[in-house]
């Protein structure tokens, strides 16, 4: 049993690299929901270490070089992808012009903030009802909501800012900063199923599931932004409570 949740992990870790893949070979879309698979197996084999009581060292290791790929990599690509002219790779040649070329590989920015973020969260023992600065799994879905806006909302208005040269490079500098920034946001690990251990788990994958309803594929993208508002806004009622 102790082999379960990193048999989970290592599939996190496949449909990560599969996502890269395809999205270089033109399928963005099939990209994303193998993603979305990632993200559910990131989700399930920490729940199944738990549960098994079978956490281990190499665990926690090996789940932070998956989330590298699924939620670093994997969303550079896409972004990658999706920022050059006509979305093909074809685009990038030796005569291309260079301050293109600077803004297309912006991306990778978060291939390193992501990999720097998941390092710093295996030594830091102060991330256990807290994280220090934004999730990667939260710049996953953010980056796979895009091109499933493209395929099926093409006249919602965050296809229209997709469009715009500057999204996807300013995005990729404000989501690589706030993986790394001191950012101090409600841990999303679940702990058993119990409403008070997860209450406010809970209460953000409600606020989600009604984005997602009312904005379909462009309510994912908006969950990341509601997540940090959300932390916010407890830390305020808290403090105020607390007075």
């Amino acid at each position: 049993m102790k082999h379960v949740p990193n048999f989970i992990t290592l599939l996190n870790l496949l449909s990560g690299s599969l996502a890269v893949t395809l999205t270089l070979l033109g399928h963005p879309v099939t990209a994303a929901f193998l993603m979305v698979a990632g993200y559910l197996f990131d989700v399930m084999d920490g729940l199944a270490a738990r549960l098994l009581k079978v956490q281990s060292a190499i665990g926690k290791e090996l789940d932070s070089l998956a989330d590298v790929i699924t939620f670093g990599l994997a969303p550079a690509a896409i972004l990658f992808h999706l920022g050059l002219p006509e979305g093909g790779l074809e685009e990038l040649t030796a005569g291309s012009d260079p301050g293109k070329l600077i803004l297309g590989f912006i991306p990778f920015l978060l291939v390193m903030s992501a990999g720097y973020r998941l390092a710093k969260f295996n030594v830091d023992e102060r991330q256990t009802e807290r994280f220090i600065g934004l999730p990667t799994p939260a710049n996953g879905i953010m980056a796979l909501s895009l091109p499933l806006v493209l395929r099926y909302q093409p006249d919602g208005f965050l296809a229209g800012w997709i469009a715009s040269p500057y999204l996807i490079p300013v995005y990729s500098v404000v989501v690589s900063y706030l993986m790394i920034s001191p950012l101090k946001l409600y841990s999303l690990k679940i702990k058993g199923f119990s409403w008070s251990s997860n209450k406010y788990t809970y209460l953000l994958v409600f606020i989600g599931l009604i984005l997602t309803a009312a904005f379909r594929q462009t309510g994912l993208f908006l969950a990341v932004p509601a997540y940090i508002v959300y932390t916010f806004m407890l830390d305020r009622l808290k403090g105020q409570a607390g007075h």
